[in-house]
C-alpha cells in the first residue's frame, strides 16, 4: 500500500527527504521522514531503484502528491526531458515510519 493513504502533508525538505505525517497502528499521527538518497539513484539520466545520491546531481527537485521529478544529466553532461518517479511504488507507512520496499 502506498504511503499516500495514510499520511498527509507530504512534502520534501533539502530536496531529497521525504517528510509527512503518518497514522500509526493507534489512529495517531506522527512526524516521519525517509531520505530519498538512501534508495533513489541516477542512472545515466533516468531515476533508478535500489540507488543512492540521486539529489546530489539533480535539478529542480520538485514533489507533486507522490510524483518526485527532476532534471537529471547524463554520463555525458547532457539532459533528457524531465524525469519521474511515483514514490507511491516502493514507499510504504509501517506503524507510522516511511520504509522503501
Amino acid at each position: 500500500m502506498s504511503f499516500a493513504e495514510s499520511c498527509t502533508n507530504i512534502r520534501l525538505e533539502d530536496g531529497h527527504v521525504l517528510v509527512c505525517h503518518a497514522q500509526n497502528r493507534e489512529g495517531n499521527w506522527v512526524d516521519a521522514r525517509l531520505d530519498l538518497d538512501h534508495c533513489i539513484g541516477n542512472s545515466d539520466g533516468w531515476f533508478m531503484w535500489d540507488g543512492v545520491n540521486f539529489a546530489q546531481s539533480a535539478n529542480n527537485i520538485t514533489l507533486e502528491g507522490t510524483h518526485l521529478t527532476a532534471d537529471l544529466p547524463k554520463r555525458d553532461g547532457g539532459y533528457r526531458e524531465r524525469q519521474g518517479i511515483n514514490l507511491g511504488d516502493r514507499i510504504g507507512n509501517v506503524d507510522g515510519r516511511l520504509v522503501f520496499n
